[in-house]
């Protein structure tokens, strides 16, 4: 393990030991924000399902064989049934709310991403409360700038017709697969700012981001690796603990939250040094 990596593992360990009531309230707002987005799931995606099974119900019950198709023709009657709108309506209900939804993911994003980080900045440097109100409001611009391109995109996909959809739904994978990728992209480098707001000035992050970025890409990948292995280990334990005991279990969620809030504060240990 590289020497920069290995200083920053320790180092974290020890702030997270000093600061305890700080990462407990990390922690907190981490598992906060999953209640919230799952409240936000719960309100929203049953509405997209309920549409969509509504579409399929009456498509299902349509009768498109050659005979019926024919005998409709024949008496100048829809071959989409009695009310071939609710197809559009439906279609038209699932667009509504999925924008809705995003709009409340990124909105949701946005606050917690700069709260986090900030609150992270603050176990590290022990910033004031000046200090964290500038770090929450500089990472969310940088945020905003971020997240804003990824949901751009997203919204610029909902304005198709259901005509569209069904002509685009075969192509739409590989021809928005460098989109995807550029948004991992996005969000490595989204990262790499938001560890370097408390040291950077505003104007100076894209710079620093992308000389820290590519230049020193081998140690932001190596932070990655560390947090993700972290991160598999106490997903593993849930997954393997989900019925099998009730005291493991919640100790296990509480170990998933504990490696996402420690991972900003490793990568912000680690990119200082940098």
């Amino acid at each position: 393990m590289p020497k920069i990596i290995y200083n920053s593992l320790r180092e974290s360990l020890a702030l997270v030991w000093k600061n305890k009531l700080l990462f407990f309230l990390l922690l907190a707002l981490q598992a906060g924000f999953f209640a919230a987005m799952f409240q936000i799931s719960y309100t929203y995606v049953p509405k997209m399902i309920e549409s969509q099974r509504a579409i399929d119900e009456y498509l299902s019950n349509l009768r498109l064989d050659e005979e019926s198709v024919a005998s409709s023709i024949f008496e100048q009657k829809s071959i989409l049934g009695d009310d071939p709108l609710l197809i559009s309506r439906n279609f038209n209900d699932i667009v509504k709310n999925l924008r809705i939804y995003l709009a409340w993911i990124f909105a949701l994003l946005i606050f917690f991403t700069s709260a986090a980080w900030a609150m992270s900045h603050k176990i590290i440097y022990k910033t004031s409360i000046n200090q964290l109100t500038r770090n929450f409001l500089k990472i969310f611009v940088i945020s905003l700038a971020y997240l804003g391109l990824v949901f751009a995109f997203f919204y610029s996909l909902l304005n198709i017709s259901i005509a569209g959809a069904a002509d685009e739904s075969a192509k739409l994978l590989t021809k928005y697969v460098p989109f995807f990728v550029f948004s991992l992209i996005l969000a490595y480098f989204m990262l790499v700012s938001a560890a370097l707001a408390h040291k950077t000035e505003l104007k100076n992050i894209l710079q620093r981001t992308l000389i820290i970025g590519v230049k020193k890409m081998h140690y932001i990948l190596g932070v990655f690796i560390v947090n993700i292995f972290l991160l598999s280990i106490s997903a593993f334990l849930l997954y393997y603990f989900l019925e099998k005991s009730v005291l493991i279990m919640p100790m296990s969620i509480i170990l998933m939250l504990s490696s996402l809030v420690f991972g900003r504060i490793f990568m912000a240990k680690a990119v200082e040094k940098l």
